[in-house]
């Protein structure tokens, strides 16, 4: 079943008119008129509905049920990632950790990170249509660009801090823990001075994702389905 994203979409809605883009999106994946399909809010609501009505001003919807956080993992996880000079393997992470189930993305300033960052727009079309494809019922916040400096003192905030790091653990403490933070280093990783500050945290977790080196984007997924594996 498909899923589209309105936000417009409330608990009181019974007949939902889809704009262009979304009526151009049900025609892409030829959906005809009586079929189910999924509409979600990006606010924790979806909305079972049935194509009533195909028409070239907007495709018609009538909302038969709701669900409330349909599909999402129940943990509060944002990933910090450092900015990558390639912007498509960027949005790979962004994309993949959507529909891994992150709550929150946040592009990283380091000393070795790139400096061509990913427009919000860009960035924000790529986490909608991630939502759709995972079929996910909140809507990740993607922040503008933060310095790595700028967490530093603030890893409290957080259960636990996950940093990826070749000499790190295969085992991680995630007991309880409902807000993680996830630290991915850019091309080049972090640098020794930035590591040491984030030793400084104590809900630091440090894992091991692998004997080989990892691609920036390779490291991020890999590490958000090692969380994810531990908190199930």
């Amino acid at each position: 079943m498909e899923c589209l994203y309105i936000s417009e979409l409330n608990e009181k809605s019974t007949l939902i008119k889809l704009n262009s883009e979304e009526s151009k999106h049900t025609k892409a994946l030829r959906i005809s008129k009586g079929d189910e399909l999924l509409v979600t809010n990006g606010c924790g609501l979806t909305a079972l509905c049935v194509l009533e009505e195909i028409s070239k001003s907007g495709n018609l919807l009538r909302c038969i049920d709701f669900r409330k956080n349909s599909n999402e993992i129940g943990y509060e996880i944002t990933l910090a990632a450092g900015i990558l000079d390639n912007t498509d393997r960027f949005e790979f992470i962004i994309e993949k950790a959507v529909e891994l189930g992150v709550s929150e993305i946040v592009p990283l300033i380091t000393k070795h990170s790139g400096s061509k960052q990913v427009r919000y727009d860009r960035a924000q079309s790529k986490i909608i249509a991630a939502l759709k494809q995972s079929k996910r019922s909140n809507l990740p916040t993607y922040t503008d660009a933060v310095y790595l400096s700028d967490l530093f003192g603030k890893f409290d905030n957080w259960d636990a801090v996950i940093l990826a790091d070749e000499k790190g653990s295969n085992e991680i403490r995630l007991a309880n823990c409902k807000k993680i933070l996830i630290l991915c280093g850019p091309e080049g990783g972090f640098s020794e001075l930035e590591i040491q500050e984030i030793n400084k945290s104590n809900n630091l977790n440090k894992i091991k994702l692998s004997s080989t080196r990892l691609r920036s984007e390779t490291a991020a997924i890999a590490a958000l389905s090692v969380v994810l594996f531990n908190l199930e």
